[in-house]
């Protein structure tokens, strides 16, 4: 044991890293997205001819062979007013489809280069069709762009880069002034650092389009930061494949409702139960889900997927006001339910329970009534302490049982409601701090006290304020060497427990990618003024000591050395064991 001087000691890091400013997370333009909750992902392209991913199979299927698929690229069943009908079967309420994926591939009349659907035997404009089709239907529609080529030789060339930036700009002028009104812009990530400016990408788009959305992706440098951070370039945050807890950032979960992006042959879809899990799952985690279909070559969504897909929207119906137009909370997900709310309507979607009676923390307003939706009453008793639902099993319905329960006041002034530990751990739920973070949620400082191992806190970049440089190179997040050096390799994480407490026992749980990277950490106290070293390691993992039992508000992890994609599951302080 002894004293620790950070400043001295430790580099730069160490200090709080600032952040720039995001836009507000309240903005006007994402009103409708966040009460639209539900959009349709569109992959597809002259890929779809091979059943293989799109853009990914490039090198395996053979760079030429999959350089020439366009020229026999003729989807003549495409029917763009069908697949609208099917997404507001569903009960989707955007569609976004891919108008140029990484293989370079445009779905578009362009003028900036030959490689594009109109000379394909097909020859007929698809984004025309799409946004005439999706105007007429009231359908918002969205376009998905990556600002990477990797069939263009200028992309990320030392030489010729900024000819392929004015490319792209064109493209983005393109499909910003010829489709009537565009409401959303999903730019991707493919590993690399934009190859074009983002603010060029993001102003242009807001300039010609105003109003419009665009997700995170173009000022990301790293893969974990594209599910999380929201930078100056972009309005809401895109976790990929997975549902990311609860966020009181914007952010949507992008996911398949087959087994890859593109199509595939022989696919079939996921069943209804997960599907309509993960949506109640991101739509109680207070975000959105674009869940993704790949029509075949010749223009058609499978006729399984569509099936699927209708199938949902006929589960939707009855429980419609408890998704659209809703936030979620006030009680934030668990693995037996999610909770979403609206003026005095809270709804609880109920998905299992070990008995009848779902205890719940208090909810601060009295519950005048509860109901399965449009249904029968669910008895229940409220307390000061807790609130206590009673659900028989013949009362339960497949899926998801959704009770609504009416207030006597709105719900909007109620906060958070975080489930009871599951843990016990003294930092569950408190006040923490961190000298950095990769992003506003998911990877905060707060998933590192969650009960949830599932998320975790990652330090962030070492400087925000001077990473022009890196847009437009050839930068990679799996370039360890580089991004050891942008990213903070030291840091802390800060706990207050809001009053001394006895803590004689600590757990931290490692995210590990491949294999442990921390490299060196203390767990220290504050006493007085000074923080004072509890105890010192090296690797971490799945870590659990008992310690000599201090007494202390202020507890910190601080991490001394570490790879870049490590992060922390869980920081728990726990009394000394009897």
């Amino acid at each position: 044991m002894g004293l620790l001087t950070l400043i001295v000691t430790l580099s730069f890091c160490m200090e709080t890293v600032a952040e720039p400013a995001a836009r507000s997370f309240n903005q006007p333009k994402l009103q409708w997205w966040q009460q639209a909750r539900f959009g349709m992902f569109l992959h597809w392209g002259p890929a779809s001819l091979t059943g293989n991913e799109i853009s990914w199979s490039r090198n395996q299927y053979g760079i030429n062979k999959y350089d020439s698929l366009y020229l026999r690229f003729n989807p003549v069943k495409f029917d763009a007013e069908k697949w609208v009908e099917t997404a507001r079967s569903a009960g989707m309420k955007y569609m976004v489809l891919t108008v140029k994926h990484h293989d370079g591939f445009c779905m578009w009349n362009t003028k900036t280069t030959d490689y594009n659907i109109m000379n394909t035997p097909y020859g007929k404009d698809i984004c025309k069709q799409l946004a005439d089709a999706a105007h007429k239907a009231g359908m918002r529609i969205g376009w998905y762009f990556s600002p990477a080529d990797w069939k263009d030789p200028d992309c990320r060339n030392p030489k010729s880069n900024a000819v392929f930036e004015k490319r792209v700009l064109e493209q983005i002028r393109e499909l910003m002034t010829n489709y009537g009104k565009i409401d959303l812009l999903w730019i991707d990530f493919e590993g690399g650092a934009s190859p074009v400016k983002p603010n060029l990408i993001y102003d242009l788009a807001n300039k010609l389009q105003p109003g419009i959305i665009v997700d995170n992706r173009l000022d990301v440098l790293h893969s974990d930061e594209s599910h999380s951070y929201i930078g100056p370039n972009g309005d809401y945050a895109t976790p990929e494949g997975f549902i990311a807890g609860y966020g009181a950032v914007p952010w949507e979960t992008c996911t398949n409702l087959g087994h890859q992006w593109a199509c595939k042959y022989n696919d079939t879809p996921r069943p209804i139960t997960e599907a309509a899990t993960t949506l109640l799952r991101c739509v109680g985690g207070n975000g959105n889900l674009l869940l993704n279909v790949g029509p075949d070559s010749l223009g058609q969504i499978p006729t399984k997927f569509e099936k699927s897909l209708r199938d949902l929207g006929q589960w939707i119906k009855p429980i419609g006001r408890s998704v659209y137009d809703t936030k979620g909370g006030p009680y934030t997900p668990t693995q037996n339910y999610v909770c979403t709310y609206r003026d005095k309507s809270v709804f609880f979607h109920i998905f299992k329970s070990d008995n009848d009676t779902i205890v719940l923390p208090p909810l601060g307003i009295k519950v005048l009534k509860a109901n399965i939706i449009n249904g029968s009453p669910v008895k229940f008793r409220q307390t000061k302490k807790n609130l206590q639902l009673i659900l028989p099993a013949e009362q339960r319905t497949r899926i998801a049982t959704t009770i609504e329960l009416t207030l006597s006041k709105s719900a909007n002034g109620i906060g958070i409601i975080r489930p009871f530990s599951t843990t016990h751990s003294l930092a569950y739920s408190k006040k923490v701090t961190a000298s950095s973070s990769v992003g506003q949620f998911l990877h905060d400082a707060t998933a590192a006290v969650d009960d949830d191992p599932n998320t975790f806190w990652l330090l962030g970049r070492k400087d925000y304020t001077n990473c022009d440089k890196y847009f437009g190179t050839k930068l990679h997040y799996a370039d360890r060497h580089k991004m050891n050096e942008i990213f903070c390799n030291n840091g802390w994480l800060e706990v207050d427990l809001g009053k001394v407490q006895t803590v004689g026992r600590v757990k931290l749980m490692e995210r590990v990618m491949f294999k442990s990277a921390f490299k060196g950490f203390e767990i220290q106290y504050k006493k007085g003024n000074q923080w004072v070293t509890w105890v010192t390691d090296t690797a971490m993992g799945n870590w659990e000591r008992e310690l000599p039992p201090v007494k202390a508000r202020y507890f910190r992890l601080v991490i001394l050395d570490r790879d870049y994609m490590s992060g922390v599951r869980e920081f728990q302080l726990f009394p000394p064991s009897k």
